[in-house]
């Protein structure tokens, strides 16, 4: 755990240092703190994808880094001291000792447990891959996973720091949670003085995901991320609507963090819909200097990830067969892109055997629903629920003659239609539950803010009282396990140092004289072997493009 909270505390100053270099690009823009490290996060991500490509994520790439976060705190001294000043009080008040209890328990989900199932298969392998090898072409034929290229890793990798412990830190989701823990509970504080509720809701369902993960907070896993991102975007929008006076500087800078949530997980990318708004506001405004900064903005984010497909798959973007414009020695073949993105939809829909992908809706929803448990049904039909509430708030909007915003419309439409792909391609829970629970808080917080009288107050205060009902078994069950968690592994030996990674059964053999990794009877592919892959039969269809590993992989 000590160690846990000095990787955070380290983490957070060179990405507070990186975010404010970044944003110190609005000229005369002051921002929240979490803004800045957002950015930051972002910065380094993206830092990191570009490195990567050339070289391992060493000592090299680090020492560029801090060099690049000294600077920043070195020019932009006056906002990081302003930033000290705001902030200093809460430090050293009750409130601060509330956030540090909190910190520390946090630190303490960090430290031990289980790893996430594909942290074992492919997230800390990838992670060791940055770190030997930057990137390797064709890496995905040796394993397919290797191919779904989250730039989430690539943040991990920066902060392993293995090059120097010769252990690999695994911290980074704990200070994710600790970050938006940290945002929400700061923002909650004003709950009873905010006209509107909406926020304070979503702040709420950040609270409930956090939850659902932290008996895994050690795992840098890619879907913990994706949505604890898709939730933070969701939630600074609604609190720059209703709270802070619908900045557009904001809406642009939130529409390339939502460009950001579609690298570290591509089933997201219906997200930047939400730049439809200050798309059009920039360009009705004329405002042309600005509209081409956030474009650039953009595609800066997503160069690098579409670069590292490239390189790593032969594909654009893996699994997904509809773009095919390369025709390279290391691409992927079209019959195992098929094939794997055609398991990952029977998988989401339990059915588990490929033959049945072109199952019609109507056949596999059923089979889909009875493998749900109990508390997950119930939360979904607390999303109905919520969905039936909105829609009635919508109506009594338009029935009163108020102005539907549309900032607003095209958050709705960025999350049904998140929420659209996610049921069709792959609906396990977890893929698409920032937008579920987006569903479910903002619904219940637009109803918080309304006022209330008639039968429609009536209707609508018991569908709220159904859709707490039905949420409150998922909530129960998180808090159960978080506090059996607790009791069984209270007398772990890891308050100094966390948890290592899993080390796998692994068997070897050589191609072109390199040794190649597989896991033996068991879906670890270790991180303390490398390179490796958790399938053997993958493997044997793949052969190295020359005598190094660095030439990369193809299929045979």
């Amino acid at each position: 755990m000590v160690v846990i909270i000095l990787s955070w505390i380290y983490m957070f100053l060179i990405c507070v240092l990186i975010g404010i270099g970044m944003l110190s690009l609005v000229r005369n823009r002051r921002f929240f703190v979490t803004l800045y490290l957002v950015a930051g996060i972002i910065g380094i991500t993206v830092y990191t994808e570009f490195f990567s490509i050339f070289a391992g994520i060493g000592m090299w790439a680090h020492v560029a880094l801090v060099a690049a976060a000294l600077v920043s705190g070195y020019r932009n001294r006056r906002t990081a001291g302003q930033l000290w000043q705001t902030y200093r009080p809460v430090l050293f008040s009750w409130e601060g000792f509330f956030y540090c209890c909190f910190v520390l328990l946090i630190a303490f989900f960090t430290s031990r447990g289980e790893f996430h199932t594909d942290t074992n298969i492919y997230h800390a392998a990838a992670i060791r891959i940055y770190e030997e090898y930057g990137l390797v072409k064709g890496i995905g034929n040796l394993q397919l996973h290797y191919a779904y290229n989250s730039s989430y890793l690539a943040f991990a990798s920066i902060f392993s720091l293995n090059w120097l412990f010769g252990s690999s830190l695994h911290t980074t989701t704990g200070f994710l949670e600790v970050v938006m823990g940290l945002y929400v509970f700061h923002g909650l504080r004003e709950f009873w003085r905010h006209d509107s509720h909406v926020t304070d809701m979503m702040r709420v369902g950040v609270l409930l995901y956090m939850l659902v993960n932290v008996t895994r907070s050690m795992s840098p896993a890619t879907d913990y991320a994706t949505m604890f991102f898709t939730l933070f975007i969701v939630t600074a929008w609604c609190e720059n609507f209703f709270e802070k006076g619908s900045d557009l500087t904001v809406y642009c800078l939130l529409t390339v963090a939502a460009v950001f949530a579609t690298t570290l997980k591509f089933s997201s990318c219906l997200l930047v819909l939400i730049g439809l708004y200050p798309a059009c506001c920039l360009i009705r405004e004329k405002r042309w200097r600005e509209s081409i900064v956030y474009f650039l903005c953009g595609c800066a984010v997503l160069c690098p990830f579409l670069i590292r497909n490239y390189l790593i798959s032969g594909w654009l973007l893996y699994p997904f067969e509809g773009i095919d414009l390369f025709q390279v020695p290391w691409k992927i073949p079209v019959e195992y892109l098929v094939h794997d993105a055609d398991q990952i939809k029977v998988w989401g829909r339990c059915l588990y055997d490929v033959d049945k992908v072109d199952m019609p809706v109507g056949q596999w929803l059923p089979v889909w629903w009875e493998h749900q448990f109990r508390y997950e049904k119930m939360f979904l039909g607390g999303v109905l629920l919520g969905t039936v509430l909105q829609l009635l708030m919508t109506g009594m909007r338009l029935y009163r003659k108020q102005r539907i915003r549309p900032q607003l419309v095209v958050l709705h439409l960025a999350i049904w239609g998140n929420i659209f792909v996610w049921f069709l391609m792959a609906p396990f829970i977890r893929y698409g539950l920032a937008f579920l629970i987006s569903v479910v808080m903002i619904s219940v917080g637009d109803y918080l803010s309304e006022r209330k009288q008639g039968l429609c107050s009536i209707v609508t205060g018991s569908l709220v009282f159904c859709i707490l009902v039905s949420v409150s078994p998922y909530w129960d069950q998180y808090v159960t396990d978080a506090g059996v968690f607790i009791k069984q592994c209270l007398r772990e030996p890891y308050y100094i140092v966390q948890k290592d990674y899993d080390r796998g059964n692994m068997d070897s053999c050589e191609i072109n004289g390199n040794t190649i990794y597989f896991s033996v009877g068991e879906e670890i592919n270790s991180y303390h072997v490398f390179p490796g892959t958790c399938y053997k039969p993958m493997l044997e269809r793949s052969t190295l493009m020359g005598d190094r590993i660095e030439d990369g992989f193809r299929a045979k």
